[in-house]
């Protein structure tokens, strides 16, 4: 079964997986990207740069707000979730990124 998204037809599973972005409790701004519409312009085999602009949403959530919504140009929902920043690795691996 298909559906058209407005970027032609994908499968209707992409329209359960949710596109989630994490935000730090002070943060009130933010941008991130669509990642449905990046998988999309990589099926299309288009430049990166037309794929991240493309994908690029930008928006705000209140200081007093955990959990907000917002749609990309294309009309993916994004979940916009405030956490705290995760513990440290118990066990560090070595191929990570480390924050100190």
């Amino acid at each position: 079964m298909t559906r058209d998204d407005g970027h032609g037809k994908s499968p209707v599973r992409e329209r359960r997986r949710r596109n989630g972005v994490w935000i730090a409790p002070s943060a009130t701004d933010f941008s991130c990207l669509c990642e449905h519409c990046l998988e999309l312009a990589r099926g299309e085999g288009g430049s990166f740069l037309a794929a991240v602009r493309a994908a690029s949403v930008r928006g705000r959530l209140p200081t007093d707000t955990d959990v907000g919504f917002i749609h990309c140009a294309a009309g993916h929902e994004l979940v916009v979730r405030r956490v705290d920043r995760p513990s440290t690795l118990t066990r560090p691996d070595a191929r990570q990124l480390q924050l100190t």
